[in-house]
């Protein structure tokens, strides 16, 4: 939990702490109903929680051990396996423990760390996001402008997750070029050689959006999302009298509320929230999740579903919208978990072809945008700017090279502007507004060198440079 701070909530947090403590106060009652030692009642009930919520984990982790095509650790082999680990300790700590005060006291200080420890780690990021807010990013010189008259609205449409069309046919076996055709026939400008400039939203997004590199700009690690959040580009538009206008994302570092127009969703109130299905399936739970008992991945995902169609929806008749506008709007597709099919069908139980899966999402995305840009286009007074770009590449379980995750698809409609002398094959996110700024609002911002960077599990201190490979061929 405490390692995906910035994608959850807060108060989600909490209250997953605070159920957690719940469940152990209920667990220790029941269990002092039937042991009357109240230290091995205390060793039982430590016990049962540590079987309840390592579960799921244990199992994402041994999963896919296997010897030849059989897999090891399926649900059947491992809670079994689960079961008689917990009859034989249970039993050992209720018959043949003498003195269960002698692991009490050692137990109680595991316990205690193991919640001070997230505890802190939570505090610590609320701190430095509150002081994050209270001092402002240093921001880069740019040129004072006078407002204009007529000015166009500005749409940037993140795609999570979303590759380029070379890497989808090598590595998926999937043909894009009629979705980049479209666009292309749209007037959008399409970067053939695009990649990210980080393989991860919070670092790829914050780079973008403040128009320079994470080790050039005034933030420490682990405040990304809040040089996300106020940014660079949000700072100078305001100051240009643009109303900022946000869709409700499914991750929290991307759902602006604070936004001068907040895009809700329609709501579900059947749903199961998107951090309770994560933390339940760190438990026994996972049971319940991947056999899809009580329908529950269909209230699990219907939340999410319903934030990426209400934005599709929402963005749609922004143009009727009064003043000059600044959208960022973040979908999380094709990004798993995999909820569209092609045809934006259901996918209740989680896919093994992992491919197929992410294929379909793109399908059904491509579509979807396209209707979303003929909207924007259609009813627009002043012609706009409108921006499609991939935050970074595919996942792990599809992507499994560096090469593979940091291209993206990167789309620019820029009206009244020669692209072919302002973009380029290779340009990257993080020159992406540096070209807006500098075309549309008499900026004379450089262009920096476009850089990818990666690292495994987010460490922005091995941050290795990704090469180029499609600038080296012929």
């Amino acid at each position: 939990m405490a390692h995906n701070i910035g994608e959850i909530a807060m108060n989600d947090m909490w209250m997953s702490l605070a159920l957690a403590l719940l469940i152990g106060v209920i667990l220790y009652g029941l269990t002092r109903l039937f042991i009357h030692n109240w230290h091995r009642a205390a060793l039982v009930t430590l016990v049962g929680l540590v079987f309840f919520f390592t579960y799921g984990q244990i199992y994402t982790v041994l999963e896919n051990v296997s010897i030849g095509n059989i897999h090891l650790f399926r649900h059947r082999n491992l809670l079994a396996l689960y079961g008689l680990l917990l009859i034989f300790t249970l039993y050992g700590i209720i018959r043949k423990t003498k003195k269960p005060e002698n692991w009490t006291y050692g137990l109680n200080l595991l316990s205690i760390y193991l919640l001070i420890y997230p505890t802190f780690v939570i505090s610590s990021n609320a701190i430095q996001q509150l002081l994050a807010y209270r001092s402002a990013l240093t921001p880069i010189t740019v040129k004072p402008q006078a407002v204009n008259s007529v000015r166009p609205d500005i749409y940037y449409i993140i795609l999570d997750a979303y590759g380029r069309e070379d890497v989808f046919k090598s590595l998926l076996d999937f043909d894009n070029s009629a979705f980049i055709a479209a666009l292309r026939e749209r007037g959008f400008y399409v970067a053939d050689c695009s990649q990210s400039n980080y393989g991860y939203t919070e670092y790829s997004l914050s780079s973008s959006l403040n128009y320079d590199y994470l080790d050039h700009l005034n933030i420490d690690t682990h405040v990304e999302r809040m040089a996300l959040e106020q940014n660079a580009v949000r700072s100078f538009l305001e100051g240009q009298g643009y109303r900022i206008v946000a869709g409700a994302s499914s991750y929290e570092m991307t759902d602006w509320k604070d936004a001068d127009l907040y895009l809700d969703f329609d709501r579900i109130y059947s749903a199961v929230p998107e951090f309770e299905k994560l933390v339940m399936d760190t438990t026994v739970l996972r049971l319940v999740s991947d056999f899809n008992l009580f329908n529950v991945n269909r209230y699990a995902n219907s939340d999410r579903r319903a934030r990426i169609l209400s934005l599709l929806k929402n963005l749609k008749r922004l143009p009727t919208e009064e003043g000059d506008l600044f959208v960022f709007a973040h979908f999380a597709v094709p990004h798993n978990p995999y909820q569209f099919g092609p045809n934006g069908e259901w996918i209740e139980d989680q896919p093994k072809d992992f491919k197929k899966a992410y294929v379909g999402q793109v399908i059904f995305i491509n579509r979807e945008i396209l209707q979303v840009i003929d909207a924007i286009l259609a009813k627009s007074e002043t012609p706009p700017i409108i921006i499609v770009q991939g935050d970074h590449g595919p996942l792990t379980r599809i992507a499994r090279t560096a090469a593979e995750k940091m291209p993206i698809l990167n789309a620019y409609y820029l009206p009244g502007v020669d692209t072919d002398k302002v973009l380029y094959p290779s340009i990257s996110p993080v020159n992406t507004f540096r070209v807006i700024l500098n075309s549309y609002f008499g900026q004379d911002l450089p262009l920096l060198e476009d850089i990818s960077y990666y690292a495994p599990d987010k460490n922005r201190d091995a941050l290795e440079r990704v090469p180029y490979p499609c600038l080296s061929q012929p």
